[in-house]
Formats: structure tokens, C-alpha cells, sequence
């Protein structure tokens, strides 16, 4: 919630991203991976790719990610300052983030094409717990014109 605040992001979203990028919490980075022999976390998996999983555990080591909390913090902190509240890509939605429509194929936040509605089951089922909350959406809209682009 603290880092949500901070960085002006859905709270939901961070615990929702954080769940199924460590694998409900039993992900390696997680419960820590050891790197440079310090141990690490990634919650967001930040800089892990398919083909380099490693990568993740030198982007934590680099930005001291070496607690839970730190991991937290500094990858909703990352998150937002790339992608979310960034003033160049304004990607402040998860499609935005997987797909970038003003850039197709570029800056993307995952590689898998079911990364969004990964995460939309997952907010769906936090907000499930606060019915009470409002929710905002951003529905784009492309014409023809545009098509092109």
C-alpha cells in the first residue's frame, strides 16, 4: 500500500502483479536468489527475460534490491517511472504497458501475450475484496485514419 501511495499506482495492481510475477510468493525471486552472494528479490520480475532469467537477479543486486520490502518499493518505484507515470510513454494501463500502441513493438513491459489478462484476473479478484471501491477505465479508440500508423 505504502509504495502504491509513493508512486501513485494502483494499489490492487501492484499486489496482483507482484502475485503472478513470483508465482503467488514461491518464485525464487521471492523468497530470494542468490547473486554476487547477496541474496535478492524481484517482485515484479524487472528485467527477466525468458531467455535470461539471470538478468533479474543482477537488475536486484544493482538497485539493492536485497529485502522483500526493497524489492517492493524500488519495483513499484521502477514501474512507475518507466512505464506508468513516465511523461514520454504514458503507458497507465496494462494494455498500454504489454502492447504500446503509440509504438507498437517497443518499450514493452512482457513478452507473453496473455500477460494482461493474467493480470486482469488477478486485480479483478483483489478489487473482489473491496466492493466498495471505484474503478476507472480507459477504453482507446482507433479510427481508421490512424490505422496506418
Amino acid at each position: 500500500m505504502e509504495a502504491g501511495k509513493k508512486y501513485n499506482i494502483s494499489e490492487a495492481y501492484l499486489v496482483a502483479h507482484a502475485l503472478l510475477e513470483t508465482e503467488n510468493g514461491t518464485s525464487s525471486f521471492a523468497v530470494g536468489k542468490t547473486y554476487e552472494g547477496k541474496t535478492v528479490h524481484n517482485m515484479y520480475g524487472i528485467g527477466v527475460s525468458d531467455a535470461r532469467p539471470q538478468d533479474g537477479a543482477k537488475l536486484a543486486y544493482a538497485r539493492k534490491w536485497f529485502t522483500v520490502d526493497a524489492a517492493i518499493d524500488g519495483g513499484a518505484q521502477w514501474i512507475s517511472h518507466q512505464f506508468i507515470n513516465n511523461p514520454t510513454y504514458k503507458q497507465n494501463t496494462l494494455y498500454k504497458m504489454r502492447w504500446n500502441p503509440q509504438s507498437p513493438a517497443s518499450h514493452q513491459y512482457a513478452s507473453d501475450i496473455t500477460w494482461t489478462k493474467q493480470q486482469v484476473e488477478k486485480i479483478k479478484s483483489r478489487y473482489e475484496l473491496s466492493p466498495n471501491s471505484t474503478l476507472y477505465f480507459e477504453v482507446p479508440v482507433y479510427n481508421k485514419e490512424n490505422s496506418n500508423k
